[in-house]
């Protein structure tokens, strides 16, 4: 039966319309959402190892636990990620690669935000080298811990020597190698990592 009247069309567009906004939600107010991790946060795309080293540090003061993983390469890189502690804390031989890394900073993480407590971390670049898909970095550190709730202040310094290499797959660059050496008058990163992830 053909509509007689009007244009065709018009109608039951007009019929359909109130249906259509009464069926969604549009004008529902929503409830808050958590933004996505590393949302807010200065993160470089790591196409360079500078970007990674800007990274680092962004990542370390703002106890960020994902993107900490995105800076280390893993076992799909040629070379994955080992560290390489303080020669000071005798642990010579010591395993200590991705996983153990990234268990021992999801552990500072969940302490240091749990006091609601943020680190500061200076890295001074020192020396650097870079010859084709490979680049290393030598930075003075120095890590400040505010006080919390029963716990003092504490300072951690040193150098440490990043080595870096890219994927030939996505170009991205990650730390494949950290090396550390500690002040002689502040404990080192290693003594740090000593305390998240000793006992297991």
């Amino acid at each position: 039966m053909a509509w007689s009247g009007g244009r065709p069309g018009r109608l039951p567009l007009c019929l359909l319309w109130p249906l259509l906004l009464g069926g969604c939600a549009l004008f529902d107010p929503r409830g808050s959402e958590r933004p996505d991790d590393g949302e807010d946060l200065d993160w470089r795309p790591p196409i360079s190892p500078g970007a990674v080293m800007e990274n680092l540090a962004t990542v370390v003061e703002a106890l960020e636990p994902v993107l900490y993983g995105e800076l280390l390469a893993d076992s799909a890189w040629a070379l994955p990620f080992r560290f390489v502690p303080d020669p000071a804390a005798g642990l010579d031989g010591m395993p200590w690669g991705r996983e153990d890394e990234l268990a021992c900073w999801q552990r500072l993480c969940d302490q240091y935000q749990a006091a609601q407590v943020h680190p500061a971390l200076l890295l001074t670049r020192t020396d650097s080298l870079a010859a084709g898909d490979s680049a290393s970095y030598t930075a003075a550190y120095r890590l400040d811990i505010p006080a919390s709730a029963g716990n003092p202040a504490a300072a951690y310094g040193g150098l440490l020597r990043l080595s870096f290499s890219r994927s030939l797959l996505t170009g991205d660059w990650a730390i494949h190698r950290w090396e550390d050496w500690g002040a002689d008058s502040l404990a080192s990163w290693t003594q740090l990592k000593q305390e998240f992830l000793w006992p297991l």
